[in-house]
């Protein structure tokens, strides 16, 4: 009896952490694109599969679609882009932003077409994001933060 007791109490939290894992993901913002709101080092938390959480104005990791971000310096040639972060500009049916009219190939004052998204980020110097590459497939979309897990490094 005592067996069974032990053995369906370790069970349970080991798949609540499994499913957590699943559905939630830890990472760490590289590079100054999304400052002021995230900084370089900071770790954030985000719901994967958040296509239902997307809104304007979210945060969102992204995979980027092949060839927009080249793989990080002295990773092998079999290596995967790596994620980015954005916030979400417009989605389906706004208005395409003015600053990302010409890479998306759309006139002034166009809607953003079913199944797309802009994505900018924080800080325009430093991104390269919708600007560059247009209109991004929401399929593309990683997951969303949701929250901040640690402060990152202070501002120098």
């Amino acid at each position: 009896m005592y067996p069974y007791v032990i053995l369906g109490a370790t069970a349970g939290p080991v798949l609540l952490l499994v499913l957590l894992r699943r559905f939630l993901s830890r990472l760490r913002i590289n590079g100054p694109s999304m400052m002021p709101a995230l900084r370089d080092g900071q770790r954030v938390l985000v719901v994967r599969g958040g296509a239902a959480r997307l809104r304007t104005g979210r945060i969102v990791v992204v995979a980027p679609p092949e060839g927009l971000v080249r793989p990080r310096p002295g990773a092998g040639p079999a290596a995967r882009p790596p994620l980015v972060v954005k916030r979400v500009a417009a989605l389906a049916g706004e208005p395409v932003p003015p600053e990302v009219c010409a890479a998306a190939g759309v006139p002034e004052g166009a809607l953003v077409p079913p199944g797309r998204i802009a994505l900018l980020g924080d800080n325009p110097a430093f991104s390269t994001d919708s600007r560059f590459w247009g209109l991004l497939p929401v399929s593309s979309v990683v997951g969303v933060v949701v929250d901040r897990v640690d402060r990152g490094p202070a501002p120098a």
